[in-house]
Parts: C-alpha cells; structure tokens; sequence
C-alpha cells in the first residue's frame, strides 16, 4: 500500500532545484493557453450547456493532429468528444476526463469578463479556468504532445470531454450507457484533487481524490387544515415543517472515520499549526469513539469537520397560497452528502424518524454514488512518482470530496477514477470555483503540463 503521510512527517518543501525548463513542455503550455482561452470564451454555462461548440473546437485540433476521435450527442447541442492516442496495447487504457460545462455568473460582479480568459498579476481569470476548462486543456495539449512525439506507450491513452457534470452528469451517463468500450481503462483520473499550494506559492501537499460523498436530495413535506387566517388552527403546515426541520438540525450523524478519512488527517495533520494539527492526529489515531476535545478544535474548521459525518441541510422551503390564508402545505428541500458507505436509505429512514409525522421525506433524485477507489496500486503509485519527480519530496494524501463529480459513474463501471487535476492551487483560489473571479496561476499550466506528462510516463513504464 503506497503511505501517503506518516503521522509524524515533516513539513513540506518543494523541490530545491526547478525542473529543466525544455521547449517541449513550453510548446505544450502555450497550447493549453490557447486552447483554455478558445474554451473560456465559448461559454458553456448550464443550462443550457452549449458544449457542441467547445467540442467542435477541440475535434478540430485533433483533427489537424490525426488523432482519433468521436464526437457524440447526448441532448440537442450537446455533445461528447473522446479522442484516442494508440499504444501498443499491452497494458489496459488510461482514461483523462474533463467537463466542458461551466456554472454559471448570472448576478456576480466580476473584476474582469467572466467569458474572456484575461491575465491579470500573475493569474488568469475566467469562468472555467479551475472548474474545469483549465485540466481540459492541458489533457488535449498532452494528447497532441504524444501523438506528435510518438512516445512510446503501453498503454492507450484516452481523452474524454463530457457535458452536464455540473447539473447531474448527463453526458458521461451517456457514453457510459451506448458507448462504454470508448472510455474502458484500468485508470481514470478526473478533478477533484492536485498539488496545493501555500500562500507563498510552495507546493504544500499533493491530493489524491480516491472517494467522494454520495449527494442526495429529499423532499420534506407537511400538511395542514386550511381555512381563514383570523381563525389559527394547531396542525399549521409551515408549523410542522418548521419544528420537523429543526428535530433534524438537533440530531447530526455521528462522527467516525472510513479509510480515506483517517489517512486524510494522518497525512494532513503535520501541516496544520498548533491544536488543529494536534486534534487531527488525535483524530487519526483514535481507537473507538473519537475524542470530544480533538472534535471541538476540528468543529472550528467546517470543511474538515464534514469529513466526519453524513450532512443534512435546509437549502429551499415553500409554503402557502396568501397573506390571509391558512397553507394547505409546506415544503422543504433537504440536501445531504451522505458517507460514501452508507446508503441513501438508510439516510432517509433516520431524516424520517427524526421529522416524525410532522412531515414525509420523499428522495428527490438519485444523482448516484460509489464505493471509493483503493487507496493503493497503479494509480496512485503514479500519481506519487510524477509528483515527487516535479515537486521532490512531497507529500500525498487521499481525501474524499464532499460534492459530487463524474468519478462515482466510472467507479460503479469498475474503473478505478482518481480526482487529480494537473492546475496547482492554493485553498482559497480553489474556492472561487462557481464564484467570482474565478483563477489560475498563470505558471500553473506549465507545471501542470509538465505533471501531467510525468504521469503517463509513470503508468507506461
């Protein structure tokens, strides 16, 4: 099993000499810039999608490259492109998937246009760049780098642009139903994880994704006696929603830790200052219920406080017809991201005990889950390889994602699919995804290049 952090690591430095700066990967970032720019500029928000256009971009370069390719249509203007690189075939493909759909920036007040890829103090801004146009240029830079160079391959590599990640996973739902034998391989690595940087742009950790929650919605509903408002009546619908809601907040899931979590805090504990970093590897190292004290320092830090439990909450509520009128109902959505080893099921059945009969919960839509991919073997070996030949010394973790991304529907096809984007980013940079003023280090494509490179040469080897 590859050890991704001993508890007691030091802390990181990144490599004390920079890598050899060849023609070879500056062409290829170069590329990616235009072709991030050419994708930017497209604007794929969903809905509507619009990925035919990004698709007929992308068919084109490959196209002048020789590469084969297919594009397929999954909704009206909508289209997959999944393009090949032969190897020699002795060994099994390696997949690079990317989503050409973006989020949309409808009532967001951005410093530069959202749809224009512009470069401003070192960074390049636009909607996508992170989320996910950006690993989507460097994955056809790295196709058309090989095919060009005639590297020699044991293994395919595939690339595959999809569409609707962003609203459900359409598109790969798609290839996965009518063309599965066109994204088979043994390895598949997707966004979710990556080299993250620390303020002073040193490479602090590398994350590989191995799992992510399973995303749920229900709908919560209560009903009540309508009649005039002069005259209040005790089974008030919002009433009964409102205090079903709250027996839910009253009562979170338990905490406790699967694999990837306790190898996540292990890993990641050396790296967090002071009592965080001290309750992370009480955390990790707990045998039985976790300490309440190591809880508390971590509850400070909502996103890793996630890590530990299923999550529950209240995103939408309605209710009521007028101002003077008893609600015949009311309604709440209720969004969890349940612990990739529980069940949806089971998640409603306790939501549903909680609320009582004050309110029916009724799964909304199932987006899909899947178990998380190892924690060890030919895709993480990789991963740590490349990385340490571009970043020496550093270290990996695994970490599970609380959203949602297109891994879970190759990890129930039995790939193993891996969240390892190629763009360096720092925690807060990452998190102007489906935000405003949306960025990337502009240096990032030539490391990213560079890495991604690497790991084909590692899994080829």
């Amino acid at each position: 099993m590859i050890a991704f952090a001993p508890l007691l690591a030091l802390a990181l430095h990144a490599a004390a000499t920079p890598p050899l700066v060849t023609p070879r990967f500056d062409r290829m970032a170069k590329e990616a810039r235009e072709i991030l720019a050419e994708l930017v500029a497209v604007d794929t928000t969903n809905p509507p999608g619009n990925e035919a256009q990004a698709v007929a971009l992308l068919a084109h370069r490959l196209q002048k490259a020789g590469i084969a390719h297919e594009v397929t249509t999954f909704e009206s203007g909508r289209d997959n492109l999944v393009a090949r690189v032969r190897g020699d075939g002795t060994r099994k493909p390696l997949l690079l998937l990317a989503h050409l759909d973006v989020v949309g920036t409808q009532g967001q007040r951005w410093s530069v246009p959202a749809h224009a890829l512009t470069e401003k103090g070192g960074y390049l801004y636009g909607r996508g760049v992170g989320d996910d146009l950006g690993m989507a240029a460097v994955d056809l830079a790295l196709a058309l780098e090989l095919s060009r160079s005639q590297a020699t391959l044991h293994r395919d590599l595939i690339v595959a642009f999809t569409g609707d990640e962003e609203s459900g996973g359409a598109g790969m739902r798609w290839l996965l139903a009518h063309k599965p034998e066109s994204i088979d391989a043994e390895v598949a690595f997707n966004e979710g994880g990556g080299p993250l940087l620390r303020d002073d742009g040193q490479i602090e950790l590398i994350e590989l994704q191995t799992a992510e929650k399973i995303y749920q919605d229900f709908s919560m509903t209560s009903v009540g006696t309508t009649g005039h408002s002069s005259v209040p009546l005790p089974d008030n619908a919002i009433l009964a929603l409102s205090r079903a809601l709250l027996a839910l907040a009253s009562e979170p899931f338990p905490d406790r830790l699967i694999p990837v979590t306790r190898a996540y805090f292990a890993g990641r504990a050396p790296f967090e200052p002071g009592a965080l970093g001290v309750a992370m590897a009480k955390i990790a190292s707990a045998d039985g219920p976790l300490p309440a004290d190591a809880l508390a320092a971590v509850r400070e830090r909502p996103s890793l406080d996630v890590q530990l439990h299923t999550t529950c909450v209240a995103t939408l509520v309605s209710g009521g017809t007028r101002v003077n009128a008893l609600p015949a109902s009311a309604e709440a959505n209720v969004n969890c991201r349940i612990l990739p080893d529980e069940t949806i099921g089971s998640v409603q059945a306790r939501l549903q005990r909680l609320a009582g009969t004050q309110a029916t919960l009724t799964a909304v839509r199932d987006f899909g889950g899947s178990a998380p991919a190892p924690l060890d073997g030919p895709g993480p070996a990789a991963v740590l390889a490349a990385s340490r030949a571009l970043y020496p010394g550093v270290t990996m973790v695994p970490i599970m994602s609380a959203g949602a991304d297109d891994s879970r529907f190759l990890r129930q096809a039995g790939i193993r699919a891996y969240g390892f984007a190629p763009l360096a980013l720092t925690e807060a940079d990452s998190r102007r995804a489906h935000g405003i003023d949306e960025r990337i280090a502009v240096s990032s494509l030539r490391s990213g290049v560079e890495l991604f490179y690497d790991l084909v040469q590692a899994l080829n080897r």
